[in-house]
């Protein structure tokens, strides 16, 4: 079975005045969207992840407060809540590290939903996605990332990030 995953589309990342918004970040919300209304279409499986952290997360010391738990940042943008409202076919997974199956149950999620294939969207190419991607590539599923639904604050880690899953990991990307 095919799978949507849409990585950190949340307040902090996407919106203006987000702690780690980047100019640009909030232009992957419409192809995305468009990927949700084709996979609710199809009634297929779409799975988002929320950065989430607890006071004093380790992450802090790196990139600052962001995605604390129970804030407005911490939310998927309102784009993706609404176009999810009511879809019973939509999977939430918190996260607190770069890879979506850390400390997460993603892989017993995808196990369940028997996923052979998997498309991936949003933020940040070259941290949050790149490391979901490699670990998806780890478990040998089919891997699409669609380049007009990810980006970065720093292109040239975008751009290596696309080639790092296409000639490395075996993704696609289209």
């Amino acid at each position: 079975m095919e799978a949507l995953i849409i990585v950190d589309l949340q307040n902090d990342f996407a919106k203006p005045g987000g702690a780690l918004y980047f100019p640009g970040a909030e232009n992957v919300i419409p192809p995305i969207i468009k990927l949700v209304e084709d996979f609710k279409a199809r009634n297929l499986p779409i799975i988002y992840t929320r950065d989430w952290h607890e006071d004093n997360d380790y992450e802090f010391g790196i990139w600052g407060v962001h995605c604390l738990h129970d804030t407005k940042g911490s939310e998927i943008v309102d784009e993706l809540k609404e176009a999810l409202q009511g879809y019973e076919n939509a999977f939430e997974i918190k996260k607190s590290r770069y890879s979506a199956f850390y400390g997460t149950d993603l892989e017993q999620l995808l196990k369940r939903l028997d996923v052979t294939k998997v498309h991936v969207g949003g933020l940040v190419t070259h941290i949050c996605v790149l490391f979901t991607v490699e670990e998806l590539r780890n478990r040998a599923i089919e891997t699409i990332v669609h380049s007009h639904c990810v980006d970065s604050f720093d292109k040239d880690m975008h751009n290596f990030a696309l080639r790092e899953m296409k000639e490395v990991l075996l993704a696609h990307i289209v």
